[in-house]
């Protein structure tokens, strides 16, 4: 089988500036065929990679465990500086403290180091020839690298959870839109995370905004809630993987109030992680989305299907609860699909909400958040479909604003349907000339 790894194009994705200059050598000797220099050259590339990104830790994040591990190595070094004893000691503390190397890249590491002495010291065979390793060794070895330690950028240690929740309280200030929040976290902490460190800060995220009711949570969860679903839609299969196979835990939710509704915001984006859930998990989310307003918009996938979940909201809209939707909600629930179907059906459910006006103030905001701002997308249909509820309702049609409200809604029919007639709607009509 044609192996199509390309070292010279993983090795474009090396983090480092520095490190990507001294892997040229390494390059440069594997293309001429001096395997021997190549092994050597890439040990020391790896041990430089290592430091480079222990100190980029304590630069840009003030980690402690980078600092101990520099210190360590740093005495070892003092202590004999013709031992290599702190090159072994460097990689086996980044693996054991930061999560930088898991256990395979730190064995492939150490394996490195014994080539590397093999190859660098002169120690000879039984013919007297010096060691040298072949092609695919070198080649083996140099992959290892690349994918196990070069091109992965410097991620903190296993304190990045505190580290995260706590820059962003302090940050929240200044990073008032999602825009701001993704480019953000993207240039100082997503880059850096490999899918272990993303299942760990996905985890403890989903406990502090879906779980946890104490105040300081309860202050964080917008922001948290934020950077969960960011993170989310960087590998939503990895995160339904992981929810699958650790269900008892992300089951464990609250039993309603504010970390409910969150969730099913968050469900209502994803909804195969529904289906993931306990029953007692479910059983909560069904009792919060009958309770609070927003949640019961946007919890089709309790319906088993979004149209399913239009009929019903349609009946509860129209019904005797008289239900107050606030504007974001309406922008969540018209954002739940793109299809055109659904397009269609959440302008029906706001006709049917301002139809529903229980008074002339509340047709009035009705219209202005709801109806106003979708008139550009009302086919002629639409418009007529609210025409003729309009003129079941004098809330809607008495009321002061009802002239410049409803000219709108009249020239966006005639601007769809120029041979369009008002004047067989005699009710909405007639206080429009």
């Amino acid at each position: 089988m044609l192996d199509e790894y390309s070292i010279e194009q993983r090795a474009t994705q090396i983090f480092d500036a520095r490190s990507k200059e001294y892997f040229s050598e390494v390059l440069s000797c594997y293309a001429a065929g001096n395997h021997r220099s190549a092994v050597v050259m890439l040990w020391s590339v790896v041990v430089c990679d290592l430091l480079f990104k222990l100190q980029h830790l304590v630069d840009l994040y003030g980690d402690d465990k980078a600092k101990t591990i520099l210190a360590e190595v740093g005495k070892l070094q003092q202590a004999n500086e013709r031992s290599s004893e702190w090159e072994s000691k460097l990689v086996e503390s980044v693996a054991e403290q930061t999560q930088l190397l898991d256990i395979a890249e730190r064995e492939n590491l150490l394996h490195l180091q014994r080539q590397r002495h093999l190859a660098a010291h002169p120690v000879v065979n039984a013919n007297f020839q010096l060691h040298r390793p072949n092609r695919d060794t070198a080649r083996a070895l140099i992959r290892n690298a690349l994918d196990g330690l070069l091109t992965k950028a410097p991620i903190l240690s296993k304190q990045i959870v505190g580290d995260l929740v706590e820059d962003l309280e302090q940050a929240s200030g200044i990073l008032i839109d999602d825009k701001k929040l993704k480019a953000y976290l993207e240039s100082k902490y997503f880059s850096s995370f490999n899918p272990e460190v993303e299942k760990a800060v996905f985890k403890a995220l989903w406990k502090f905004v879906f779980r946890l009711t104490d105040e300081k949570c309860e202050k964080n969860r917008t922001i948290n809630y934020s950077a969960l679903t960011l993170l989310y839609g960087r590998n939503p299969a990895q995160f339904q993987t992981q929810i699958e196979a650790d269900r008892d835990y992300f089951s464990t939710i609250a039993t309603g109030g504010s970390p409910l509704v969150y969730l099913i915001h968050f469900l209502s984006r994803s909804a195969r992680i529904y289906g993931l859930l306990a029953d007692h998990a479910k059983t909560a989310i069904q009792h919060t989305a009958e309770q609070e307003t927003s949640a019961r918009c946007l919890a089709w996938f309790i319906s088993g299907s979004l149209e399913e979940h239009a009929a019903r909201l349609g009946e509860w809209i129209a019904g005797a609860d008289y239900p107050q939707i606030d504007q974001g909600t309406w922008e969540s629930l018209r954002d739940l699909s793109d299809s055109p179907e659904w397009a269609k059906a959440s302008i029906r459910l706001a006709n049917k909400y301002y139809v529903a006006s229980g008074s002339y103030n509340a047709a009035d905001q009705r219209f202005s958040e709801v109806i106003r701002p979708a008139l550009g997308r009302y086919s002629i249909d639409d418009c007529i479909d609210l025409i003729e509820g309009i003129q079941g309702n004098s809330q809607t049609w008495e009321r002061g604003r009802a002239r410049g409200d409803h000219r709108l809604l009249r020239a966006r029919a005639v601007e769809l349907d120029p041979a369009f007639d008002p004047t067989e709607f005699a009710v909405f009509n007639r206080y429009l000339d």
